[in-house]
């Protein structure tokens, strides 16, 4: 019932434990598996719920855990042990975590319930994790994708500063650059659109930093696929776009010169550097 990280080293179970007080409690369990070796190693219970794989991260030997607790959210630093070594509680009251992404020694989450607050988070000091910048915007990003040099790509929803007018699914950009001072430097909203399987499946997200590509689909009267690619001067730009005939899982990838859709019923080419359609063969 419960999930994996794994890591370079060690993986990582965790699973939320129900409690008669209907508090939320994760166990988490360590195992290494150094040459091949499977070895048991440390057990921890932290209170709140992790949210996802990328709300679990472990670098230069230390784990790193986000999780929304009650009506609050916690940052936990854990030890090799998986004793803590420095958190902080009490943020963001009333919203839960929507999104997380570690990098290094920094860590990004997103909370929501009517503006969409990106917390920084310095954790070089695994002892002592400070928050170091939140910027708050309207909606909010399900999914957290580094984009380059500086660069945070986010996907999710725009919604009004009310938290219940929805206007589209939101690409955003946030310059990273200065974790004091993230700016969300483009978006672009997906009117009429009013979701996407990248917020429950990051698999369904194509983002490639090298081609500058960013591949979803989304859902307005029928399915479609969509791609974007982003300028530092132009913002975001729609470079392809493809009505899909029913509801299916879809998946966006390149090999060599060609760009794939593939659906449950069709594989689909494309050339990649200008999308007209090559093939298709029906499943």
């Amino acid at each position: 019932g419960g999930n994996l990280y794994v890591s370079n080293d060690n993986i990582y179970f965790y699973e939320n434990v129900w409690q008669y007080s209907g508090k939320d409690v994760t166990t988490i369990r360590k195992v290494s598996y150094e040459s091949g070796e499977l070895t048991a190693g440390a057990q921890c219970k932290i209170d709140g719920y992790i949210n996802d794989s990328f709300s679990i991260d472990e670098y230069d030997g230390y784990l790193r855990v986000v999780v929304t607790d009650g009506d609050t959210n916690s940052v936990y630093v854990l030890n090799q042990e998986l004793k803590e070594t420095g958190s902080i509680k009490g943020l963001a009251e009333d919203e839960r975590v929507y999104s997380a992404r570690f990098m290094g020694k920094a860590g990004y989450f997103v909370t929501f319930k009517e503006t969409d607050p990106l917390f920084s988070v310095d954790l070089s000091d695994p002892k002592n994790p400070k928050i170091i910048g939140a910027l708050k915007i309207p909606g909010f990003s399900d999914y957290l994708h580094p984009y380059g040099d500086g660069l945070l790509l986010g996907i999710g929803m725009d919604v009004e500063e009310d938290g219940t007018t929805v206007n589209g699914v939101k690409l955003s950009m946030f310059d990273i650059s200065d974790p004091k001072d993230v700016k969300e430097v483009a978006k672009t909203v997906l009117e009429e659109c009013y979701s996407t399987d990248v917020s429950y499946n990051y698999r369904a997200a194509f983002v490639d930093t090298e081609k500058n590509l960013i591949g979803f689909p989304g859902y307005k009267e029928q399915q479609e696929y969509y791609i974007y690619s982003y300028d530092k001067e132009k913002g975001f730009t729609g470079v392809f776009e493809k009505k899909l005939s029913g509801y299916s899982e879809v998946r966006g990838l390149y090999a060599g010169d060609r760009f794939y859709l593939v659906t449950e019923a069709t594989v689909e080419s494309y050339r990649l550097d200008n999308f007209e359609k090559v093939d298709d063969v029906v499943l």
